[in-house]
């Protein structure tokens, strides 16, 4: 496990830095070049991407090819497409951008599912999994301090590096500790190409209660993921991808305490914390709009960590320890598929909505519509956090008792 930890921890810095090279500023991207009326389409492409995908990805991974050679593969092609997306964004052809934007959420976000499972095959989950995650948060602060120091934050230049990132860690991949199929051998099924195993999941009741308030809980997550640069711009702020660093320092500093809190106060304390931190935050912001002080931007960005690392991170370890042997992988791609696919879809589809109804007037009267805007996240987080409250009972301190990594076969010339 020693010789195998620094391994995993530079594919998920690298993996993040990917992600945030093209994700966390996309939003002000468009609405520099004229396209704000399509950040809410986009983010929605990228769920019904997510939603198409992941679970195909991990059932093959789950049965037929190693887990590190299907993620270097979909890095290497995605780098092509990342390439070409720049030209479209500047000529102000939305169709395209939406286009290729769906393709590059059919091909990086199973990447994602499958740097967890691969983590989770050759380290002890609970203990270590939010160390190996945190890297990846020091990945997202890496480029975002790249492209907001040199000014990059609305650049189309944001898609090159995140192209010429893909491609270090496609190549990369191929040197990850070999991760076969646990179910390898077996006869291939319907119920294998429809992850049926994975879905059975649903039939444990506090599984399925945590995966709609995550479906839900996607609303306030995206308004701030898809929006809050644009709200910062609109603040006065023009280095937007430095100033959410703030939030992702947080994510590291409770990612280290998260394995103390999982296993001090069990997952349904934990995961409602996060949630209602979520409400806090929507209104901090809201009322950001309409007071010219930056600690409550400062604060709200600070919440990051618990709001982030509480509910999505912990949500991980959960379906972790939810899913049998033989289809972890397709687990944690069904989770991503919840909340990234359905969840962001639908959540995308009314964030835009709202936005497209709410923020619409001109910047003198543009702050008071923002202040309007952060309500409605935070009434969504609301009924999350009762409804999560009052129906979901799986209170059992699993971590108490030491938990043991599973063994992985060796596969030659992997």
């Amino acid at each position: 496990m020693q010789n195998k930890t620094p391994r995993l921890l530079i594919m998920m810095f690298l993996q993040y830095f990917v992600q945030g090279s093209w994700n966390m500023t996309m939003g002000l991207v468009l609405s520099t070049f004229g396209l704000s009326s399509i950040i809410g389409t986009s983010y929605a492409l990228l769920g019904l991407a997510t939603i198409i995908s992941p679970l195909f990805v991990g059932m093959i991974a789950d049965r037929f090819i190693s887990s590190q050679k299907i993620m270097g593969s979909l890095h290497l092609v995605n780098a092509c497409v990342l390439f070409s997306i720049p030209a479209f964004i500047e000529a102000q052809n939305g169709t395209m951008f939406l286009t290729l934007l769906f393709v590059v959420g059919i091909l990086f976000y199973p990447t994602t599912a499958l740097a967890n499972s691969i983590s989770f095959r050759h380290i002890n989950g609970v203990k270590m999994f939010p160390i190996i995650r945190v890297f990846g948060t020091f990945g997202f602060m890496c480029i975002g301090f790249i492209m907001g120091q040199m000014g990059f934050s609305g650049s189309t230049i944001t898609y090159e590096i995140a192209a010429g990132s893909a491609i270090v860690l496609g190549l990369y991949c191929f040197t990850l500790p070999s991760t076969p199929p646990n179910g390898k051998g077996k006869k291939f099924s319907l119920r294998d190409l429809l992850c049926l195993d994975a879905l059975s999941l649903f039939k444990d009741r506090n599984f399925s209660v945590f995966m709609i308030c995550t479906v839900f809980l996607m609303i306030p997550k995206t308004a701030y993921s898809a929006y809050v640069p644009v709200f910062l711009k609109a603040l006065g702020y023009d280095n937007a991808a430095t100033m959410m660093q703030i939030g992702i320092a947080t994510e590291v500093v409770f990612m280290f305490v998260l394995s103390f809190f999982l296993m001090r106060f069990g997952f349904k304390k934990i995961i409602l914390c996060g949630a209602v931190v979520w409400i806090v935050r929507s209104l901090l912001f809201s009322y950001a709009a309409i007071d010219d002080n930056i600690l409550w931007i400062v604060v709200g960005l600070m919440l990051q960590g618990i709001c982030w690392d509480f509910f999505f991170t912990a949500g991980d370890i959960y379906v972790d320890h939810k899913a049998g042997t033989h289809i972890k992988a397709q687990a944690q791609s069904l989770r991503f598929v919840i909340s990234n696919g359905v969840g962001l879809m639908f959540a995308s589809s009314i964030c835009g909505y709202i936005f497209n109804n709410t923020v619409t007037g001109t910047p003198d009267i543009a702050l008071q519509q923002w202040h309007v805007f952060w309500y409605y996240p935070a009434a969504v987080a609301v009924v999350v956090s009762v409804m999560f409250f009052i129906f979901f009972k799986d209170t059992d301190l699993i971590f108490k008792k030491k938990e043991q990594p599973q063994p992985v076969p060796v596969e030659a010339n992997s």
